[in-house]
């Protein structure tokens, strides 16, 4: 299959790699739709940032040549044999939640995975969607409707840090005379 790999800064190669395959917990993504996050951006211009290329990150152990891409939705493909068919099977219409989850952290043990130390993200951390297959932990796939386009299913993960930026800032209608601000509604 084709994928957009990072070797390094500036140096983004579209490139033949072979097709993943799932763990006993793992789903395999044909992949639909995928945006290109800033962190993409940044870590394209200016990284290595993020991707580990010297030592692997801790919880996967990957490490090197990276296909990226965190922000995607698709159809499952596959599913490891210990993958529940009532979470998710084939044919089902997904977005990822990209977040790597410490297992052994107090954070995601209180359900704020996002807080837990080693901090790591599909497409950074671990091959992401800038492919025709993405393979993921079982725990990072949501099941969308059919009335969400794959498209807009791709916007899932950017729009909700927006709505959690917003949820905890204390931020209040009227506060501020921005339009943007001032007609946000959730």
């Amino acid at each position: 299959m084709k994928a957009a790999r990072y070797h390094g800064a500036k140096d983004i190669r579209v490139e033949e790699t072979s097709i993943p395959s799932v763990n006993k917990n793992q789903v395999k993504v044909e992949v639909k739709y995928v945006g290109i996050c800033g962190t993409d951006l940044h870590e394209y211009l200016h990284g290595p940032m993020i991707i580990p290329m010297k030592e692997p990150y801790p919880l996967n152990g990957h490490c090197g040549v990276t296909t990226m891409g965190h922000e995607f939705s698709g159809v499952v493909v596959e599913v490891g044999d210990d993958v529940h068919s009532d979470r998710v099977k084939p044919g089902d219409r997904v977005v990822v939640e990209p977040i790597f989850r410490n297992p052994d952290s107090v954070f995601t043990a209180k359900g704020e995975y996002n807080l837990s130390e080693p901090i790591g993200f599909i497409g950074l951390t671990g091959n992401g969607g800038f492919a025709k297959y993405a393979v993921v932990e079982d725990y990072m796939i949501h099941k969308i409707p059919d009335s969400v386009s794959f498209e807009q299913g791709a916007l899932v993960e950017p729009a909700a840090v927006a709505v959690h930026a917003v949820k905890t800032s204390d931020l209040q209608l009227g506060m501020y005379q921005y339009p943007a601000v001032r007609s946000f509604s959730l």
